[in-house]
């Protein structure tokens, strides 16, 4: 939960838009006047195109590639200083050897000079402009127009201690405990002194939602570890950050990073099962991929949305509430395939032989045309272009109660194709759920982005063919 108005991280992606055409076109200037050479400026069209869209577009595309549009809330000072620097030097070797190297020789010392200017011209301008605004951040978060909530898990001496040590420098970054929580018949409350029981450990995700938490800290006694793991799992399915005090990184040895020296004394688990620097490339993958694809297949998008409107009566497009990533429920879109009041009677899965399904439909179903609307979806972020397929909180609860580990398939996002659609296909109960389901952990567990390409192979292999079911 926060508190205020917080500043979106769309005004970093503008600024940096800003500063990418307006270093480039300061660099347009200073090279025009050491070369001497007035058509250098940019004058013509060629020149602007590259001054606002094409420089600037792959500037933006090099910060997402390294992980830079996320929560301005969360962002240090000093990082990004170090993240700027280096996307400036690798992006302006780039630019260099593409723009540069054929320019008329006036000797060596030209080349140098016109490096250095153009690292300079952008990182300045581009660092300039992200400090001002993450400025214009710390300064809410230490006036608590915007603040975290934060959820402390122990009750005793360690839980005393470790709030003792963190609540100034967790307040001064935005961060506010809220309360705590403890074990069943734990007796003693010390802390409860300080900030108020919320209530026990079985209650965990209940209290999480209720309260909005942000953030949850661990600082359990030593007597009371044997919950840890059971806890960590269960807040790794939640949309929470979670840190523990540095003295049990014993027994979490390679599951836990550091962060923000000046911070609390606390250390982050990270629950994240792909690679740090994997997470903006699959990200960047997906946003392509669905903007290509609805660019490409327009003309296929359009003829569906004429047939589905001659073949049979209803909406053109088919709206769910399907569960996503953490457990957040999203809108997922299809072409309608069945008739328009094909679960008058409640929730009910199809099957090949569905009487439900309209002939337009059935073909849709086999090329998986009705689930092209999916890649607004993957645009908006609720999807990804892999992952396990997105159920709806009525197949979910009853798939949990007799296969508790389909929970773990909530830890990443949802996707347009999986492991479980490459080879199950679409199930047609909750029994076919699970088998389904079987293959998608077996993805998660090996997940990275060379297992997405050969899904994404596959699944194009079965389009192709037609064997869609």
């Amino acid at each position: 939960m926060s508190s205020g108005k917080q500043i979106s991280v769309a005004w970093y992606f503008v600024l940096d838009y800003v500063t990418a055409a307006l270093a480039w076109f300061c660099f347009y200037a200073a090279r025009a006047n050491i070369l001497h050479d007035t058509g250098a400026w940019p004058v013509s069209l060629r020149s602007w195109l590259y001054i606002l869209i094409i420089v600037p577009a792959g500037w933006l595309g090099l910060y997402a590639l390294a992980g830079t549009y996320t929560s301005l809330y969360k962002k240090s000072r000093i990082a990004e200083f170090t993240l700027a620097f280096i996307c400036s030097v690798f992006g302006s070797v780039i630019l260099f050897f593409v723009f540069v190297w054929n320019d008329p020789h006036i000797g060596y010392s030209y080349y140098f000079v016109t490096f250095l200017i153009l690292l300079a011209l952008h990182f300045c301008l581009t660092f300039t402009a992200r400090y001002f605004l993450l400025n214009k951040v710390k300064k809410q978060l230490l006036s608590g127009q915007v603040f975290f909530n934060t959820l402390m898990v122990g009750s005793q001496n360690n839980a005393i201690k470790v709030y003792s040590e963190t609540e100034k420098k967790l307040h001064d970054g935005g961060y506010r405990y809220i309360g705590f929580i403890t074990p069943e018949n734990n007796g003693k409350n010390g802390i409860q002194k300080l900030i108020p029981k919320l209530g026990t450990i079985a209650e965990l995700e209940n209290i999480i939602d209720e309260h909005q938490i942000s953030q949850v800290v661990l600082a359990m006694e030593k007597s009371e570890h044997s919950l840890l793991e059971n806890i960590i799992n269960r807040l790794s399915e939640k949309d929470v950050e979670i840190k523990i005090h540095p003295d049990i990184l014993d027994i979490l040895s390679g599951s836990v990073k550091t962060n923000n020296i000046l911070g609390a004394p606390l250390i982050d688990l990270n629950t994240d099962l792909m690679p740090a620097w994997q997470q903006p490339v699959k990200r960047l993958l997906d946003v392509v991929c669905a903007l290509s694809g609805l660019i490409v297949l327009s003309p296929l998008l359009l003829y569906s949305i004429i047939r589905l409107r001659f073949s049979s009566q209803g909406p053109i497009l088919y709206s769910q509430e399907r569960i996503g990533y953490k457990g957040k429920p999203f809108t997922m879109y299809k072409f309608r395939s069945m008739v328009s009041d094909a679960e008058k009677d409640g929730p009910s899965l199809s099957s090949d032989n569905d009487p439900r399904i309209t002939k337009w439909g059935k073909t849709m179903r086999k090329w998986r045309i009705d689930e092209l609307p999916q890649l607004w979806n993957i645009l908006l972020g609720d999807m990804s272009l892999v992952g396990p397929r997105p159920e709806r909180r009525f197949y979910i609860d009853q798939v949990i109660t007799r296969y508790p580990y389909y929970k773990y398939l909530l830890k990443v996002k949802p996707g347009l194709t999986s492991w479980g659609m490459v080879q199950f296909g679409y199930a047609e109960n909750i029994e076919q759920i699970i088998e389904r389901s079987k293959f998608d952990l077996l993805y998660i567990e090996n997940i990275s982005l060379a297992l997405d390409i050969k899904i994404m192979i596959h699944t194009l292999r079965i389009i192709f063919k037609g064997k869609g079911k």
